[in-house]
């Protein structure tokens, strides 16, 4: 994966990024008819090539996606990987695995691989998912994410209550970096 928005505005403000997890659209859950759901599909595939030339410029590889799948497991495996220290490195191959490889990333083996790939212990990551030991902690990020009006991604939420939200250039990103830095400095 290319040197992403984000690793940019990273090289040139050292900053701590706090994943969280988010379903953008949970399975079952969308609360549309299957009119509204089928029309909001389409307009995703209609605006896809824009996608993708969008992530392009900002340094992201993205050549598919797949529609429909539950993404709840790979948050779940991102907390497994967060507390093993290896929460970049899975993150960055989930990624990788959706947008490039066209992976079904709802899928407990793809994980598993996914996890020992980025050298996490796959039986323990397997049995972390059967269980769904981290199904909790995803669930309060999600009740986290709609309290603090996170509908869409990427979103940043600085000093726990300035929120950005959408595909920005890495300018964009650090301008609200400094604005956020100014108005803390002011309240001092």
């Amino acid at each position: 994966m290319a040197v992403s928005s984000l690793d940019r505005v990273r090289e040139q403000v050292p900053s701590t990024v706090e994943w969280r997890a988010f379903e953008l659209r949970p399975e079952g859950k969308s609360g549309m008819t299957p009119e509204q759901e089928a029309r909001y599909r389409q307009l995703i595939e209609n605006n896809w090539p824009r996608t993708i030339e969008m992530a392009r410029l900002y340094g992201v590889e993205m050549r598919t996606h797949r529609w429909g799948i539950d993404t709840r497991p790979a948050h779940e495996g991102g907390k497994f990987a967060r507390v093993h220290g290896k929460g970049d490195a899975y993150d960055r191959a989930v990624f990788h695995a959706y947008f490039v490889d066209d992976c079904d990333i709802g899928d407990v083996d793809v994980l598993t691989d996914i996890a020992a790939s980025v050298e996490l212990d796959a039986d323990a990551f397997r049995n972390a998912l059967k269980t769904h030991r981290d199904l909790d902690d995803v669930l309060a990020d999600e009740t986290w994410a709609a309290q603090a009006g996170i509908h869409s991604v990427p979103a940043f939420l600085f000093a726990g209550r300035y929120l950005v939200s959408g595909v920005r250039p890495p300018e964009e990103r650090l301008m609200a970096i400094e604005q956020v830095q100014h108005l803390l400095a002011r309240e001092k």
